[in-house]
């Protein structure tokens, strides 16, 4: 009686460079680099309504004293930038809208 290697088998040569081979054509991709703004919370509040807020809107009410303190350096950041413009006016407040959502005037 002989032995033989049931797993080596006369064409189990051929099916690993095959392997090997669909590994090499599937390289890792590399993360998408977008190019994205600079994280703002002014900007990034602003993209979700397209219509503008006031900046007590912003902060979440007119008695969010300490919130508006904090996103003031923000806004007045967004529209040295250029990515902000005050647009109008409500209660007492001014309105500011993202430049990309102006339309022609």
């Amino acid at each position: 009686m002989s032995e033989v290697d049931v797993g080596n088998s006369g064409s189990g040569g051929e099916e690993t460079a095959s392997a090997e081979a669909e590994q090499k054509k599937k390289s890792p991709r590399q993360p998408a680099e977008r190019a994205r703004p600079p994280e703002n919370k002014v900007v990034r509040l602003l993209e979700k309504n397209p219509l503008g807020m006031t900046l007590p809107e912003m902060a979440g009410g007119p008695r969010q004293v300490k919130k508006i303190r904090t996103l003031r350096p923000f806004l007045a950041e967004a529209i040295r930038a250029g990515l902000v413009m005050p647009v109008s006016q409500r209660a007492g407040n001014t309105v500011y809208r993202l430049v990309k959502y102006l339309g022609p005037r």
